[in-house]
């Protein structure tokens, strides 16, 4: 299998952090072809890491990663030229198993592209820090005219809608399916559920208008994978990775310091340096008003522990 991959980088200090170095390093040994592509301001030995192991591409940071990633597939060429293209960013620690044994456990399914995980809020879609497509997908009137038709977009919301969302939404209307390396079983699927309403409930207001009704409602109908089943990842890295999102905000309140611990303890080579670049680029990532929580109510503070990652 020839692979290609594009990575979207962005550091704000002008860096390649530890566990970044790690995963592009893990990439370009399973890959054919590696480019990275960064919208950071990179010291010189930031600059001299990358390009000793990828084409780099550096680009002004605007539209987020997915346009780093369009640019990237531009720059490529010929994407049919390629068994898969794999496009992914650095937003997490990983892989926390080889990415050869990944690749070998998907070669076979019957799918035109695939991820590490899938999201059903605010409507079923690949979640876009992993993907891979395959050639025919990537030589399909769909996959160029999404592509090409991209502008780069400044608010994070609607580059989720119209690009994460937006591309799943787009493949499977042309006729393409997807499936994930991560999957998850019925009492999974509960908890996670679980998980994402404990974490609704500490946003709980009294609605303002159907409009805040509604968004109140959808944070009860589905949960994201990536940060309801983070602790999966201790699993025998059944979820091979874990968001540095999911670390850096606790956007479940499960206890995402415990599970740094634990990360720290069942894989210390790959989790060396990352509490460390959590701590040195705390100021430069502001909370998302998402995040922004009340105490949970009290009637329900008990179900905290009943929920909170497993760890031991």
């Amino acid at each position: 299998m020839k692979r290609l991959a594009v990575m979207a980088h962005f550091d704000p200090r002008g860096e390649v952090a530890p566990h970044t170095r790690r995963h592009v390093t893990a990439l370009a040994e399973a890959t054919d072809e590696l480019v990275v592509v960064t919208t950071a301001e990179l010291g010189a030995e930031a600059r001299a890491f990358l390009s000793a192991r990828a084409r780099l591409v550096e680009r002004r940071n605007e539209g987020y990663d997915f346009f780093s990633y369009k640019v990237g597939l531009d720059v490529a060429g010929d994407l049919t030229r390629w068994d898969e293209v794999v496009v992914c960013n650095d937003s997490f620690i990983g892989p926390l198993r080889p990415y050869p044994e990944i690749f070998a456990a998907m070669v076979d399914r019957p799918v035109d592209f695939w991820g590490m995980s899938r999201n059903n809020r605010p409507a079923p879609h690949l979640q876009s820090y992993f993907f891979v497509v395959r050639p025919w997908l990537a030589g399909s009137r769909a996959f160029q005219d999404f592509w090409r038709d991209m502008t780069p977009r400044s608010v994070r919301a609607q580059v989720i809608k119209h690009y994460e969302v937006g591309m799943s939404a787009t493949f499977t209307a042309a006729g393409f399916t997807y499936d994930t390396y991560f999957d998850y079983d019925e009492r999974e699927a509960r908890l996670g559920l679980a998980r994402a309403r404990w974490a609704a409930l500490h946003h709980w207001e009294l609605p303002r208008s159907v409009v805040t009704l509604k968004r109140f409602l959808r944070l009860f109908a589905a949960f994201n994978p990536a940060a309801g089943l983070a602790d999966a990842a201790l699993d025998g890295a059944r979820l091979p990775l874990v968001k540095v999102d999911t670390l850096r905000y606790d956007p479940y309140y499960l206890g995402a310091d415990s599970l740094l611990a634990a990360c720290e303890q069942r894989y210390p080579r790959e989790f060396d340096g990352v509490r460390a670049y959590l701590e040195r680029t705390q100021t430069s990532y502001a909370e998302r008003p998402s995040h922004i929580a009340r105490p949970a109510p009290w009637p329900i503070r008990p179900a905290g522990r009943l929920l909170a990652y497993r760890t031991g």
